[in-house]
């Protein structure tokens, strides 16, 4: 289904980006590099991709076996399968387990899950104290790109094939179409005409290698994935499918006429406080019909009940959504 041809749903998002939460000291995501050991480097723009640290500090207990720095990481749906860290000073490596007092950088290489590659990580501003054990906790969040290559024969064109999935087993392309553009390789201003598109997310086009631009289609807002220096081999499709790791929200309770939900971070209600009204200013997202599924990232979210198109709100307040689940609000 065209999603410009159909009336059944709309989808608004106002959305802000964090690209870090930091609790406790003033260490920092200072840079992350996607890529996938085909030489595809990984970019993305306006998406919900983010990382989340948190540092602490504390003695050590007193069954403890003393380690200066302890690194504890998560992924949010399918994306890593294993982590190494390393922690340097003025560029030299220093072990996490007797690390001096000071401040340090700490580069974290994870390998993907899905097609071969790493998302390294650097965090700076790591602080280590006499005596005590400092703990990061980080989570990520970022898209797996997974690339299925086989053999069709297409006049010695290279095929392809782009897919965008909500979250892994979610292959529902109604709302959220991928649309490929593609480019020169290091020529962005430089859009090309595929020779074929059979559809608005396949191409065929002259071999080469290009930069190639994956629009995700969400009406009232785009969100962009670069697959930089993708080569593209003649007779062979490559089928490139974007999960986007996200959770779905909706509501099916008992009050009548909930026409929008508002989705703001958690605890908003209550620095707003006072009537129940919304605050553009603030917004995460708005999906209409609030009766249907939209998909959402991770995370905690005070949602505003919309009844009757602006005559009455509510708050629901400490609403989680979860990455490959839905999220019903009663």
């Amino acid at each position: 289904m065209n999603i410009k041809n159909t009336t059944m749903k709309k989808y608004t998002s106002i959305l802000f980006f964090l690209a870090i939460t930091i609790v406790g000291y003033s260490q920092k995501v200072s840079g992350i590099s996607y890529k996938l050991d085909n030489g595809i480097t990984v970019k993305t723009e306006k998406t919900w991709s983010r990382v989340w640290v948190q540092q602490t500090q504390e003695s050590f207990a007193a069954n403890e076996q003393p380690q200066s720095v302890v690194v504890n990481i998560r992924t949010l749906g399918e994306l890593t399968k294993s982590h190494t860290y390393k922690l340097t000073a003025a560029g030299k490596d220093v072990r996490l387990k007797d690390a001096a007092p000071g401040t340090y950088d700490l580069k974290i290489t994870s390998s993907l899950a899905g097609k071969p590659g790493t998302i390294v990580t650097d965090i700076s501003g790591v602080v280590v104290k006499p005596k005590m054990k400092t703990t990061l906790n980080i989570t990520l969040y970022d898209y797996q790109i997974n690339i299925e290559e086989t053999p069709l024969a297409s006049s010695g064109l290279s095929s392809s094939e782009f897919i965008i999935n909500r979250f892994k087993g979610n292959n529902d392309q109604n709302y959220n179409q991928a649309l490929p553009s593609f480019y020169p390789k290091g020529q962005k201003e430089n859009k090309i005409t595929p020779a074929e598109t059979p559809a608005r997310n396949k191409a065929k086009i002259k071999p080469g290698t290009y930069d190639v631009l994956i629009t995700i289609d969400i009406p009232g807002y785009n969100q962009k994935v670069w697959l930089e220096n993708f080569t593209l081999k003649p007779d062979i499709n490559y089928k490139v499918s974007v999960n986007m790791n996200a959770g779905e929200i909706l509501y099916s309770g008992t009050v009548r006429d909930v026409t929008r939900l508002h989705l703001y971070p958690a605890n908003t209600a209550d620095k707003l406080g006072g009537a129940a009204k919304p605050d553009k200013t603030l917004e995460f997202m708005v999906t209409e019909p609030a009766t249907s599924k939209f998909p959402c990232a991770p995370g905690t979210y005070d949602v505003l009940l919309n009844i009757g198109n602006g005559k009455k709100y509510e708050w629901k307040k400490g609403v989680i959504v979860r990455s490959g689940s839905t999220t019903t609000i009663n």
